[in-house]
């Protein structure tokens, strides 16, 4: 595809901080900063939206029983975390260490909505066992 040359002008951090984009993705910084502004001046119906993969789709599967409102938080949570980590954006290695947590809040929140009030004897028995 015939293309123009572009001059332009990056303060010090936009510079490094695409310099280390390109190294991420293994190409050029030039190469970077052309797909760069083809993306931003891209038509967005010209391009579908990313599609959750099966990360995503295992984390909904898991916390499909979820409905108590606090719950419901973690769980979005949780999705959105799978979401980072799929798409390998920045910070996904610690979205990933979060992920597990976020699962289990949400778990342990639903089960707490869903024991019966005044249960103080269920309660000590599940704290015994970190429940």
């Amino acid at each position: 595809m015939p293309s123009e040359v572009l001059s332009t002008r990056l303060t010090p951090r936009d510079h490094d901080r695409l310099r280390e984009l390109a190294e991420r993705r293994g190409k050029s910084l030039s190469a970077t900063a052309s797909e760069l502004l083809s993306a931003a001046l891209a038509d967005p119906d010209a391009y579908p939206a990313p599609q959750d993969g099966a990360l995503v789709d295992a984390v909904r599967a898991t916390l499909a029983a979820v409905t108590a409102p606090e719950a419901v938080i973690h769980r979005e949570v949780a999705i959105a975390l799978a979401r980072a980590v799929e798409r390998r954006e920045a910070g996904y290695l610690s979205a990933a260490g979060q992920l597990r947590k976020s699962l289990d809040a949400a778990r342990s929140a639903q089960r707490t909505a869903d024991r019966p009030p005044d249960d103080g004897d269920l309660d000590s028995l599940l704290a015994m066992f970190g429940q």
